[in-house]
């Protein structure tokens, strides 16, 4: 997943003004007629729900737009630039190097953002500008303003209503298909199954839809770039809801202990607590701390004494499985009493924002009529 890249922009310079005289039959000595130079045109950065990555920036780094035309003859103006759009994921932040500091300058989070990363130049003034009683046979012309030119860095944090955390191979991919009623999320019995975000749509309740996002594995030293961890943290700073789900059985050890589930919890706070974003503050960020797998009988047993462990830590926490469903609906309960009251007057869009990761293509998107009629709505 492409979540990072640097790249350079460049407006388009403004058109030259033209030097130039009127000349035609019987007039041989005309005024002046040189016209003005175009506009260049300029490069803006636009929200697209149907872009999810940066895939498009992979192999290019330099776009400019186009140059404004040069003034003609018979004070005809140059030709205006085209501006160029840049279609970026939805959470795209743009940062720029001042005096040797990245500076954030835009935060495209909201469906059809926009940002004017680089304004073209003007156009340049032609000698017919400069005509006057004393001065009738003007040369002097202005050229074209240069283009405004960026070095900038773009950084995706994706937008989710809930982010799904916990140690590789814990359940994070079967939760998420179980949810959302998918089978996107690709599930086997390995760690790091999950290299990138995948993301699905859950209705909550009637008439309410959430989109959650299944984090790719954090181990012990994610926060300092150990794993893949450090890569994907980024992406649960915007989410609403944290859902951290513990495997009892992380160790492969059919002994399951409160102390051993316990610890494996603790990896994940610690990382959480240790990210620059401080992921782990309660008070910011309701978290549910889910123990998944509780329908296996060596789960269950022991399932008594982890709750008590957890509770004695001032932490409360509930079995599930995501394979079977068990539990599911608790879950579903306990994250509306802490899910943030939606806005009834804002757009339920979630289903036309979503980006699948790998899945669809512009051709073949679920529901492709109603995200083609959005996507050209936001062409300019």
């Amino acid at each position: 997943m492409i979540d990072m890249v640097k790249l350079k922009i460049k407006a388009g310079d403004g058109g030259d003004g033209a030097v130039s005289f009127w000349r035609e039959k019987f007039i041989p000595k005309g005024g002046p007629d040189g016209g003005d130079g175009g506009k260049g045109g300029c490069v803006y950065f636009v929200s697209d729900p149907n872009s999810s990555t940066f895939e498009d920036f992979r192999a290019k780094k330099v776009f400019g737009a186009q140059n404004g035309g040069a003034g003609g003859k018979k004070k005809m103006s140059g030709e205006n630039g085209a501006d160029l759009y840049l279609k970026v994921p939805l959470g795209t932040l743009i940062y720029e190097e001042v005096s040797g500091e990245r500076r954030l300058v835009a935060d495209l989070s909201r469906l059809g953002d926009s940002f004017l990363a680089g304004k073209g130049g003007r156009g340049g003034k032609g000698n017919f500008r400069f005509r006057s009683s004393t001065n009738q046979t003007p040369l002097q012309y202005i050229p074209g303003e240069a283009g405004e030119a960026r070095d900038l860095t773009l950084e995706l944090k994706i937008v989710a209503d809930i982010g799904l955390v916990g140690l590789p191979n814990a359940g994070k991919s079967t939760l998420i298909n179980k949810l959302t009623g998918t089978t996107n999320a690709k599930v086997a019995n390995y760690n790091f199954t999950t290299l990138e975000p995948n993301l699905g749509v859950w209705e909550l309740d009637r008439g309410r839809k959430v989109i959650i996002a299944d984090i790719p594995g954090l181990i012990e030293g994610a926060s300092k770039g150990k794993g893949l961890g450090d890569d994907f943290l980024r992406h649960v700073e915007r989410t609403k809801v944290l859902i951290h789900l513990v495997d009892p059985i992380a160790d492969r050890d059919l002994a399951v202990t409160p102390e051993k589930v316990y610890s494996s919890f603790c990896v994940i706070k610690h990382e959480l607590a240790s990210y620059s974003g401080g992921l782990w503050d309660i008070t910011a960020k309701p978290q549910l701390v889910v123990i998944n797998k509780a329908d296996l009988t060596e789960v269950a047993e022991a399932m008594p004494a982890i709750l008590e462990l957890f509770k004695a830590n001032g932490v409360e926490v509930f079995g599930i499985s995501a394979a079977t469903g068990l539990g599911l609906e608790e879950l579903r309960k306990r994250l509306l009493a802490v899910y943030p009251k939606l806005d009834e007057n804002a757009p339920q869009v979630y289903d036309q924002i979503l980006p699948v990761y790998k899945k669809y293509t512009l051709y073949n998107l679920p529901g492709s009529t109603k995200r083609q009629v959005l996507t050209k709505n936001m062409r300019v």
